[in-house]
């Protein structure tokens, strides 16, 4: 995930690697969040990482994926 945000120009993020059902809103550590990015494991993001030449793109809400 972290490559993929990186190739993708993002930047100011955090990643965590935790249920996201045990996660309380309310905590201070996220006071400051304004968006969150739900990778789940069966969503085969992994799969781009596998083939470095082949980069897949496409813009959704003017967001390149």
């Amino acid at each position: 995930m972290n490559t993929m945000l990186m190739r993708a120009g993002v930047t100011g993020f955090q990643l965590a690697q935790q249920d996201f059902l045990t996660v309380d809103p309310g905590d201070p550590r996220y006071s400051k969040v304004t968006y969150i990015l739900l990778d789940p494991s069966c969503s085969g993001s992994e799969g781009m990482c596998r083939l470095p030449g082949v980069r897949r793109r496409r813009e959704v809400g003017g967001v390149w994926l």
